[in-house]
């Protein structure tokens, strides 16, 4: 059963990535970030991430088989993507997804996740409000096509096998650990990931 997002005509300061990166940067010379939770590692990690989403929106390129499915979606498809200022998946993964619908010609609108609790509540991980959430939505009926994140399956089956390895590594160790593995893996994952679930979502179109 399809899940239809009502709520989508209530969301709270929706934005353009463009708007969403000028409020970052804004934050950072104020030395805060987004959420109710103003500490200095949050604060701190909001500005690594000005770099990391320059990094990737210089490095980033279009995967032809995800192209070929992006052009076969329906014109009505609407992206949004729940993320916050200081994630780290957030700023590895939002300049790509924004590259990908521009590419497609794709609205996207970003909304910070404590702004939007009913909506976030909608598409938990395990229970918990992991993020960035990417949701595709039909524009007409308001159904959701799909919902993905918050971090790529290849790139999360190597963490997993991390903290199998290492039980006790530490927080810090871990995010750079990730950040790594992000940076070596330019978007293919993300795309790859995109590509089985728009199979999936035009699939059930036709």
């Amino acid at each position: 059963m399809k899940h239809t997002d009502k709520a989508s005509e209530a969301l709270v300061n929706p934005m353009t990535y463009q708007e969403f990166k000028a409020l970052s940067e804004e934050l950072v010379a104020q030395s805060k970030t987004t959420g109710e939770e103003q500490s200095e590692e949050k604060i701190n990690f909001t500005k690594l991430n000005q770099q990391r989403m320059k990094r990737v929106e210089k490095q980033f390129a279009l995967q032809p088989a995800l192209k070929a499915l992006l052009d076969q979606r329906p014109q009505h498809w609407q992206w949004l993507v729940l993320v916050e200022a200081w994630c780290g998946d957030g700023a590895q993964l939002l300049p790509a997804i924004a590259a990908i619908a521009e590419a497609a010609d794709l609205e996207l609108t970003v909304l910070l996740r404590d702004e939007n609790p009913a909506l976030m509540d909608t598409c938990l991980t395990n229970g918990s409000r992991a993020i960035p959430k990417l949701i595709c939505l039909d524009g007409e009926t308001g159904e959701r096509v799909f919902a993905w994140g918050p971090r790529p399956t290849a790139i999360q089956a190597q963490v997993k096998q991390l903290k199998a390895e290492q039980p006790d590594i530490s927080h810090a160790d871990l995010v750079q650990q990730v950040q790594l593995w992000y940076a070596k893996d330019r978007s293919a994952s993300l795309q790859q990931d995109l590509v089985q679930v728009l199979q999936e979502a035009l699939a059930l179109e036709v």
